[in-house]
């Protein structure tokens, strides 16, 4: 009997650990996925503007570490008001790095400066 009721505890705390390993697997996958959307959606971003504007690999580049960089501070921040505020801040380095005629070229294409400049509600 006792050992009936040893072999089900073991068999108990095995399942509890392989539980544990999968749930912690899926959750580092999901988060890999998040980057990787996130650096697709920012290299469409910058590949958009660059159809629209022509930009040279440098602003490409700039751009590319603007979005990244807008990106870190609203995942760090947790108060919308804040997210806001940040979004504005790097819409106006974003704008603030193209020249009149490239900024008049982007907001012809108002789909693609609204999604730029416009903070996305939920």
């Amino acid at each position: 009997m006792k050992k009936i009721i040893a072999i089900a505890a073991l068999f108990l705390a095995f399942s509890f650990n392989s539980n544990a390993q999968q749930a912690s697997k899926s959750k580092s996958v999901n988060t890999e996925n998040k980057e990787e959307l996130t650096q697709k959606n920012i290299a469409k971003d910058v590949a958009d503007i660059d159809k629209t504007v022509k930009l040279d690999e440098s602003l490409k580049h700039d751009f590319t570490t603007l979005f990244n960089m807008r990106e870190e501070a609203l995942n760090d921040s947790k108060i919308e008001e804040d997210r806001k505020a940040i979004f504005e801040r790097f819409t106006k380095k974003l704008l603030g790095g193209l020249t009149p005629d490239q900024l008049e070229l982007l907001k012809r294409n108002k789909e693609l400066f609204s999604r730029l400049t416009q903070y996305p509600t939920k």
